[in-house]
C-alpha cells in the first residue's frame, strides 16, 4: 500500500500536465489532497478499532495535538465555506497517526526504500523530460532556458516546493535504496539528483537553496558521523547538477546563441515585505487568536505597503499566515509539535551515533522535513496541493521513522489504554471523523463551484493560476 500511496501522491503531483484531469490540474490535486489527508486518518483509526493490540505506543503524537486542535478551533468562526481548518488539521494528523501505525510492519524498511527508489526514477522521468524540453526551446530559439526546464506547475515557484521536500530522498534512494547495489539504478538515481540539482541553478530557486542548506546544516549537526554518507552522496549529485549547469544552461547556449541567458539570483524580497508586514498587522488586531481562516482575502487593508503593493492570495511566509489568521497560538502550538520531534531526533541521533547501524534512512527524511519548513518561511509549501501531496508521504514516512526509532515515541502513560477503552475511544473518533469528513468534502465542492464563478469576473492580469485554495485575488466579489 506504501508504494502505491508514493506512486499517486508523486506521480501526481509531477505528472498531473501529462494526465487526463476532471477539474483541471489544480484542482484535482487539490481534491485528492483532502480525500487522501482523511482517508489516511479514518484508515488509521480504523485499524485502532480492528486490530488495537498491534497498535505501537505514539507517545510523540501528543506533542502534536496541540497544533491540530488550533486549526480545528477555526471553525468555530465565523465563515461562508468550511475547508482550510480541516485541510490543515486532517494534513497533519493523518500523516502523523499513519506513518506511527506503518513502523509497526515487520517489512517497513524494505517498503520504504522501494518507495525511495521509485520516488527517485519519478523524478528521473520528469527529469529527463525536463532535458528534452530544453533541447525543444534551443531548437525553436528560446534563450530562456529558466523558463523551459521545469514543466507541468503553474510557476516556478511551485516546483521549487517539490524540490525542497525530494532532493534528500534522492541521496537516500541513492545510497540505501532497493536496487541501489546494481550500478546501473545507481547511475540512473545519481543523474535524477543531479538533474534536478541543475534545475534548482537554472531557475535560482533560492527557497529551496536556502531550505536544503539549513536542513543539511540540522542534519549534520544532529547526526554528525551517521550523517556523512548521506552528506557525500548529496554532495556528489550537487557537483553533477553544477556541472549540468555549466555544459546546458551556459555552454551550449553561448555556442549557438554567442551568449548565456542566465536567471538573475535576486538578492530582495521580491515584494514579500508589504505582505508580511500586513501580516504582522493582522496578527496583533486580535492577539492571540488570529481574525479567522482565509481572512488575509476578506479583511480590511492595514498597511500603506500593502494597499499600494500588488495583491496576492497569501503572504508567502506560512507562520505568518497562521499568525494573522489563527492567531500566535498556532506558533506556539507549532513550537511545542517541534519541541516534540526534536526529542525523538536527539534520542535517535544519540544511538546512532554510538552505534554502527546502517540505517541511515532517517537523515535524509529529517533533511528533507526541515528544508520543507524553512522554506514555508518564505512560500506557500502547505498551502500549494502538490507540495501538500509530496509533504503528505514525506511526513507520514518520516513519522514512521520516528516511531520506529525512538524510545520517546514508544513511552507515554496517556496512550497506555486498555484494548477495550482503546477501541471505544478510536471507534467514536472514527464515526466523528467520517461525518465531519463527509460533510467538508462535499464543502470543498461547494467551495470550488464558488471558485468557477469568481473566475467569470476576474480583474486581474494574466492567467489565473489559484495561489491558494481555489483562485483567489483580484476578484470583485469576495
Amino acid at each position: 500500500m506504501l508504494v502505491s500511496l508514493t506512486l499517486v501522491l508523486v506521480g501526481t503531483s509531477l505528472f498531473v500536465g501529462l494526465l487526463p484531469t476532471i477539474t483541471g490540474n489544480y484542482s484535482d490535486q487539490r481534491f485528492l489532497v483532502c480525500a487522501i489527508s482523511w482517508a489516511l486518518l479514518c484508515l488509521a483509526l480504523g485499524k485502532l478499532v480492528i486490530r488495537p493490540q498491534q497498535s505501537p505506543r505514539m507517545a510523540h503524537l501528543l506533542w502534536l495535538l496541540p497544533f491540530v486542535l488550533v486549526f480545528l478551533s477555526g471553525e468555530l468562526y465565523p465563515a461562508t465555506f468550511r475547508v482550510e481548518p480541516l485541510m490543515f488539521a486532517f494534513f497533519f494528523s493523518g500523516a502523523f497517526l499513519y506513518g506511527s501505525q506503518l513502523s509497526g510492519l515487520k517489512n517497513f524498511a524494505v517498503v520504504v526504500r522501494q518507495a525511495l527508489t521509485l520516488i527517485a526514477l519519478l523524478a528521473l522521468i520528469y527529469g529527463l523530460i525536463a532535458v528534452l524540453n530544453y533541447g525543444l526551446a534551443l531548437r525553436d530559439g528560446n534563450r530562456e532556458v529558466d523558463t523551459t526546464v521545469t514543466w507541468g506547475f503553474p510557476n516556478i515557484r511551485y516546483w521549487s516546493h517539490l524540490a525542497t521536500w525530494l532532493i534528500p530522498l534522492f541521496a537516500i534512494a541513492q545510497q540505501s535504496g532497493s536496487l541501489s547495489k546494481l550500478p546501473l539504478v545507481r547511475a540512473l538515481l545519481f543523474l535524477s539528483g543531479a538533474i534536478w540539482w541543475w534545475m534548482i541553478f537554472t531557475t535560482s530557486a533560492r527557497g529551496s537553496a536556502v531550505g536544503l542548506i539549513v536542513g543539511s546544516a540540522v542534519v549534520i549537526a544532529l547526526f554528525r558521523r551517521s550523517s556523512l554518507g548521506w552528506l557525500r552522496v548529496m554532495g556528489k549529485q550537487l557537483l553533477g547538477g553544477g556541472f549540468l549547469w555549466l555544459v546546458l544552461t551556459v555552454l551550449v547556449p553561448w555556442l549557438v546563441f554567442g551568449s548565456a541567458d542566465l536567471r538573475e539570483l535576486r538578492v530582495h524580497s521580491s515584494g514579500r515585505l508589504p505582505l508580511w508586514q500586513e501580516a504582522w498587522e493582522m496578527s496583533l488586531v486580535n492577539f492571540p487568536f488570529g481574525l479567522g481562516p482565509q481572512s488575509w482575502l476578506t479583511h480590511e487593508t492595514i498597511t500603506d505597503a500593502y494597499r499600494l503593493s500588488n495583491p496576492f492570495a497569501h503572504p508567502h511566509n506560512m507562520y505568518l499566515l497562521w499568525a494573522a489568521e489563527y492567531g500566535w497560538v498556532s506558533l506556539a502550538a507549532l513550537l511545542i509539535a517541534v519541541f516534540g520531534v526534536c526529542r525523538s531526533l536527539v534520542d535517535v541521533s544519540a544511538r546512532l551515533n554510538c552505534s554502527d547501524s546502517s540505517d541511515k534512512v532517517i537523515v535524509g527524511l529529517t533533511a528533507s522535513v526541515v528544508a520543507a519548513f524553512t522554506h514555508a518561511g518564505v512560500s506557500a509549501v502547505f498551502m500549494a496541493p502538490a507540495s501538500m501531496l509530496v509533504g503528505l508521504l514525506v511526513l507520514t514516512l518520516f513519522s514512521a521513522h520516528l516511531s520506529m526509532t525512538s524510545e520517546f515515541s514508544k513511552g507515554g502513560e496517556i496512550f497506555k489504554l486498555s484494548t477495550q477503552r482503546l477501541r471505544l475511544s478510536a471507534g467514536l473518533l472514527l464515526v466523528v471523523c467520517c461525518l465531519i469528513g463527509g460533510f467538508w468534502m462535499s464543502e470543498v465542492w461547494h467551495y470550488y463551484e464558488g471558485n468557477m464563478l469568481d473566475r467569470q469576473t476576474y480583474q486581474g492580469q494574466g492567467a489565473i493560476y489559484s495561489p491558494r485554495f481555489w483562485s483567489h485575488g483580484d476578484f470583485p466579489r469576495q
